[in-house]
C-alpha cells in the first residue's frame, strides 16, 4: 500500500485504506439513498486519485482501486438498516481515524485529511443539479465538513 503506514496494525491499515469509502457512504447515504450516480462517482474518484495524488496517497488509492467495487458493496451490505444508525456507524468509523493519523508522518496524514475532505465534496455534488451545482441536500450538508475528523497538527 504505502510505506508511510507500514508501521500501523493491520486493522489501522485497513481503516486508512477504506477511509474514502466510509466518507463516500456517509455523504452519499446521508439522505437515505446511495444513488448509482454517487456510487459511480466514488469509483471514478478513486481511479482519478490513483494518478492525481502525491505523498504516497497514490499508492493508497491504487490499492483501493483494485477492489473498490467489491469493498463498497461489502461496506453497504454491513451497514445498519436505520439511517440514523448507519450515519452514526460511519461517523464513528471516520472518527476512528483520528488516533491513527497521529501515528503517521505529518505530511502524509495532512494530505490524507485534505483528500478525504475533497472526496466528501465531490461525492456531495455527484447527484443532480445543473452541472452538479446546487445538488448538495440538507442531509449531506450536515456531514460535509467531516467535523468528526480532526485536522492533523504538526508536532513541535
Amino acid at each position: 500500500m504505502s510505506n508511510h503506514i507500514d508501521h500501523l496494525s493491520p486493522l489501522e491499515k485497513e481503516l486508512v485504506r477504506l477511509s474514502p469509502l466510509y466518507v463516500s457512504a456517509l455523504i452519499a447515504g446521508a439522505d437515505g439513498d446511495f444513488s448509482s450516480d454517487e456510487k459511480q462517482r466514488t469509483f471514478e474518484l478513486v481511479h482519478i486519485k490513483t494518478y492525481s495524488e502525491k505523498f504516497g496517497l497514490k499508492d493508497l488509492y491504487t490499492s483501493l482501486e483494485a477492489s473498490v467495487e467489491e469493498d463498497l458493496r461489502k461496506l453497504i451490505a454491513q451497514l445498519p438498516e436505520a439511517q440514523a444508525d448507519r450515519n452514526s456507524f460511519l461517523v464513528a468509523k471516520i472518527a476512528d481515524l483520528n488516533p491513527v493519523l497521529k501515528k503517521i508522518e505529518f505530511a502524509y496524514s495532512h494530505r490524507l485529511y485534505k483528500s478525504l475532505k475533497e472526496f466528501a465534496h465531490y461525492i456531495a455534488n455527484a447527484d443532480g443539479g445543473f452541472w452538479s451545482m446546487g445538488s448538495v441536500n440538507k442531509a449531506e450538508e450536515e456531514f460535509l465538513p467531516l467535523n468528526m475528523l480532526n485536522e492533523p497538527q504538526k508536532a513541535e
